[in-house]
């Protein structure tokens, strides 16, 4: 463990609502950070919104925010990578987020993917405790979806941007049937 009171978890966050009930289950038995690397999101617009709404939370909570800045946003390079799978995408995230929590001594690492009732939550589950494995770093597993719309609208009454589609082009269009 650390010097702490409580273990530190490092929670990669896809947005504000989800980060919202995942925050109601930890805040109370974890020093919690948010680690903020959604290379997936289409577009960038897109992507500010929900960076800006996720930074905004994170003060709010007095939560240290870190960005991961190892890459440049280009959609177009992950698409070409064909990285628009679930699979691919949850296994890319989620291997930065715990290479960043062994580099900085993290007792746990997390996902609000959890949160989302329209996640492949046995997928992420898998994915999360396979890198775990690997890494030799400890796996937090919670079923935040409990929580999700409490969260949810807890933030969309106060302001917070809220987004319609899950992040990438392919559920974009799925959930729009456009381009």
């Amino acid at each position: 463990m650390n010097n702490h009171l409580k273990p530190k978890i490092l929670l990669h966050i896809c947005c504000a609502p989800c980060s919202a009930s995942s925050v109601k289950v930890l805040k109370d038995l974890y020093d919690i950070t948010f680690y903020w690397y959604n290379p997936n999101i289409w577009d960038f617009n897109e992507y500010e919104k929900r960076k800006d709404a996720a930074i905004k939370y994170a003060k709010e909570l007095k939560v240290t925010f870190y960005e991961e800045k190892s890459f440049d946003y280009n959609y177009n390079n992950w698409k070409e990578q064909s990285l628009e799978t679930c699979k691919l995408c949850y296994s890319l995230r989620l291997e930065k987020t715990i290479l960043f929590a062994k580099l900085n001594n993290f007792d746990f690492f997390s996902t609000s993917l959890l949160s989302s009732p329209y996640q492949k939550h046995d997928l992420i589950k898998q994915t999360a405790e396979n890198l775990s494995s690997k890494y030799l770093v400890n796996f937090l597993y919670a079923d935040f979806r409990n929580f999700f719309y409490e969260g949810k609208n807890f933030l969309k009454q106060k302001g917070y941007y809220t987004q319609k589609y899950c992040a990438c082009h392919k559920s974009y269009k799925e959930r729009f049937k456009s381009e």
